[in-house]
């Protein structure tokens, strides 16, 4: 039991840990829309005579710096219930 808990643990740290580097790394807070800019010309057809950028907002997760914290907080609390149900197995059997 305790080291189904364990192995539970570490795969949380791993996949918040995946998670975050899927994502690129981000030290920022999650978002739930990223900002995408696209360069269109003033007069269509005409781009000699200038472009302009045009700022669209697409719906999309990216995870930040709370992924790993979080997944590193699950990690301590399984480990922490798994050696302490360890302890209390051991004096049960004692």
């Amino acid at each position: 039991m305790t080291s189904a808990l364990r192995i539970l643990a570490l795969a949380l740290l791993l996949a918040s840990l995946g998670l975050w580097q899927h994502h690129g790394f981000r030290l920022g807070f999650w978002q739930t829309s990223v900002q995408v800019e696209t360069e269109v010309p003033i007069i269509e057809g005409m781009p000699e005579l200038g472009t302009q950028r045009k700022i669209e907002w697409k719906n999309q997760f990216v995870s930040g710096i709370e992924t790993p914290l979080a997944g590193l907080l699950a990690f301590l609390a399984l480990m922490i219930l798994a050696q302490t149900l360890k302890r209390r197995l051991k004096k049960r059997e004692n």
